[in-house]
C-alpha cells in the first residue's frame, strides 16, 4: 500500500494521466478479487466493509413497492439481523428469522417451509464470526435456486478460509471484507452475480459501474487484494496450523473443570473456538487475560463493549448464565505457537484463581 501511495493519489474516475494510473492499479485489485472467488471482474464492486456490503443487499427491498418477504437466521451478524429487524418494520415487508439446533445448525427443510409465495430474498450466512459454525450453504443455495429466490450469504468470516467458486456456487449475492485476511480496515466488496436484480444503496456519481457511489480508494483496493493474494498462497499452511492452535487449547482446558464447549468441532473454522466455564464471569476473564496482554472477547467484536450475552449462544439454546460465562478466541496469520502456549496458561491460571475465589470466597 505504501509503495502505490503515490501512484494512485488521483480519482480514477479522472480522464488524465494520474487518473489513468489509479485506474489500472484498481482494475487490477478487482480482478485478482474476482479470481480469488471464482468469478468475474465486473460482478464484483468496491465498498467500505461488510456492514454496508449486507446493508446494501438487504435494503433492496424499500426501492420497490407490494409486498415482501425476507428469510434469514437467528444466528446472522447484526449488520444482517437488526438490518433484517428494522426492515420488518414497514407495513410491506415481513421478515421469518429461522431458528437453529444447539450446535448453530440452520435445517433447510425448515428453509423450504418458510418460503412464501411473495419471498424475494434469502439471507444466510456461511460462516459464524462468534462460533466459526460452517452452515451447507450449498444445500440451502440449491433451495432457494429451486423456488428462483435471490440468495445472499455473508462470507466475511469465511472467505479466504474455504474453498470458493461463487460462478458455480448458485448464490447471487456475497459480501467480504479485507480485515479478516490480515488486509486494512475500511474495504470490502459486494458480489452481484451478472443479470440478477441490484439497485445501490449510495447514489450520486456513476462509480463502480453507478453501482456505488464514491470516490474509490485505490490504496485500499490493493491492501486488499494483496492481503487475499498472499493469504490464498498460504491457505493450506495456515488452516494446518490453526487446527493445531486450536487442539493445543482444547487440550489445555479438558485438564480443567466445569467447561464446555460452544463451538460445533465437526464442522466449524479452524481458527475460531468458543467455550465457557461454569460458574466464572467471562467478563472477570476478559479483564485478567487484557492486563496480561491478551486480547479475546465475549461475542463479536461490533457488540462485545456492552458485555451482553450473545444472541448466537441464545439462539442455539445455552442458558443467559452460561452465554455470560463464554469467551470467543480467535487466532489469526501473524498468531504464534508461543502466543498460544502464553494463552492457555494464563487462562488456566485465571480459572483456577476464579474458581478457588468463588469457593472462599477470598479475593
Amino acid at each position: 500500500m505504501a509503495e502505490v501511495e503515490h501512484l494512485a493519489f488521483a480519482n480514477p474516475s479522472s480522464p488524465h494521466w494520474a487518473g489513468r494510473d489509479a485506474r489500472i492499479l484498481l482494475e487490477d485489485s478487482r480482478e485478482k478479487l474476482a479470481q480469488a472467488l471464482g468469478t468475474k471482474p465486473q460482478e464484483i464492486f468496491f465498498t467500505s466493509g461488510g456492514s454496508e456490503s449486507n446493508n446494501t443487499v438487504l435494503r433492496q427491498l424499500l426501492m420497490t413497492s407490494g409486498e415482501k418477504h425476507i428469510i434469514s437466521s437467528s444466528v446472522e451478524h447484526p449488520s444482517v439481523l437488526e438490518t433484517c429487524r428494522i426492515l420488518a418494520e414497514q407495513q410491506n415487508i415481513q421478515f421469518t428469522e429461522l431458528a437453529v439446533d444447539s450446535s448453530g445448525t440452520l435445517a433447510p427443510d425448515d428453509l423450504s417451509a418458510a418460503i412464501r409465495p411473495e419471498t424475494e430474498l434469502i439471507s444466510l450466512i456461511s460462516a459464524n464470526n462468534e462460533t466459526g459454525k460452517l452452515q451447507s450453504i450449498e444445500e440451502l443455495t440449491k433451495i432457494a435456486q429451486q423456488r428462483q429466490i435471490p440468495f445472499h450469504t455473508d462470507l466475511v468470516q469465511a472467505f479466504g478460509k474455504i474453498e470458493c467458486n461463487l460462478s458455480t456456487s448458485g448464490i447471487d449475492y456475497a459480501t467480504a471484507t479485507a480485515h479478516k485476511l490480515g488486509g486494512p480496515r475500511g474495504i470490502g466488496l459486494l458480489y452481484v452475480r451478472e443479470g440478477t436484480p441490484f439497485q445501490s444503496l449510495i447514489s450520486g456519481g456513476k462509480q463502480e459501474r453507478a453501482r456505488r457511489a464514491g470516490t474509490e480508494n485505490v490504496t485500499l483496493a490493493v491492501g486488499f487484494a494483496k492481503a487475499v493474494e498472499w493469504y490464498l498462497n498460504n491457505q493450506s499452511k495456515l488452516n494446518e496450523q490453526f487446527f493445531k492452535y486450536r487442539q493445543s487449547v482444547l487440550e489445555e482446558i479438558a485438564k480443567l473443570e466445569e467447561i464446555f464447549i460452544n463451538t460445533d468441532l465437526e464442522n466449524s473454522l479452524p481458527n475460531t473456538l468458543n467455550f465457557g466455564c461454569h460458574g466464572i464471569s467471562a467478563e472477570s476473564l476478559l479483564i485478567s487475560l487484557d492486563m496480561d496482554g491478551v486480547a479475546v472477547s465475549t461475542g463479536s467484536a461490533c457488540s462485545s463493549g456492552a458485555m451482553e450475552a450473545s444472541h448466537v449462544l441464545l439462539a442455539m439454546g445455552i442458558s443467559r448464565a452460561e452465554a455470560k460465562s463464554t469467551l470467543r478466541v480467535s487466532w489469526g496469520w501473524s498468531t504464534s505457537s508461543e502466543d498460544i502456549d502464553y494463552f492457555c496458561a494464563r487462562l488456566t491460571h485465571h480459572i483456577l484463581r476464579l474458581q478457588a475465589k468463588n469457593k472462599t470466597g477470598n479475593p
